[in-house]
């Protein structure tokens, strides 16, 4: 929503980027969404860009989630993610070092974890029994994973994507990257493949849509061997109907 007491220089007949205005919260019904993703150890696989070496398994049911330190660690951490309905839910709670904290949401999908007060020591995890939904490296702060889910009634579009590995050309040696979308009604897409090498950069001048409750994965593989991979994702989410959430 915007904020009407903000002050924009398009008030006084001055021009401010589209994308100033978006990050300020001044374009009704429009949010912003930045993804970072890393892994020190990316292998032959197609897997999503995150703290783990494999692919990710999705929350089949909504479910509470268990949220736990690896060390004494007492911050808080707030955790966005979807409703079984893919409507946008989160809530902050203080971490008990090792013991699961039990989580009053229950969540169908989980797009981030991130710190909002005070530090943690130890790596973080949601986890849906013993799967790790989301998670959050020592010293970080915030997750780093390449993956997103469409909220309800709004579509996702893409405008950047950016790809920075420390495999350098030699013969045959690639990454690959490439999207995988996976619609709400269960058809999945590889949207894109691509081979590079060191980086990949798209700047879409007409951002590609993904419709509500879409599973985008941004993936890389290596061709042979293993490569730290970064990834940066940018874009928008737009309200379809304003109506719909009572605005």
């Amino acid at each position: 929503m915007a904020t009407q007491s903000t002050f924009s220089m398009t008030l006084h007949g001055r021009h401010e980027p589209f994308e100033l205005q978006v990050g300020r919260g001044q374009i009704p019904y429009h949010s912003s969404v930045t993804i970072f993703g890393y892994n020190a150890n990316v292998g032959t696989s197609p897997i999503p860009i995150w703290e783990q070496n494999s692919a990710y398994v999705y929350i089949t049911t909504a479910s509470t989630l268990n949220v736990a330190s690896t060390t004494s660690d007492t911050a808080n951490v707030t955790i966005t993610g979807l409703d079984s309905s893919y409507n946008t839910i989160s809530e902050t709670i203080t971490l008990n070092g090792t013991s699961n904290v039990v989580t009053t949401n229950t969540y169908y999908r989980v797009n981030s974890i991130i710190t909002t007060a005070g530090n943690a020591t130890g790596t973080v995890t949601a986890k849906q029994g013993t799967n790790v939904v989301i998670q959050m490296n020592p010293g970080i702060g915030k997750s780093q994973n390449s993956w997103y889910t469409v909220p309800a009634n709004s579509t996702f579009y893409l405008t950047r994507a950016e790809v920075s590995t420390s495999l350098s050309y030699a013969g045959s040696v690639f990454n690959i990257y490439r999207v995988s979308a996976n619609s709400a009604t269960g058809t999945q897409l590889v949207v894109l493949q691509q081979p590079f090498v060191g980086n990949f950069i798209a700047l879409r001048s007409i951002p590609f849509a993904y419709a509500a409750g879409t599973d985008i994965q941004f993936q890389v593989n290596s061709s042979t061997g293993t490569s730290a991979v970064g990834v940066v994702i940018e874009g928008y989410t737009i309200l379809n109907q304003p109506t719909a959430q009572g605005y």
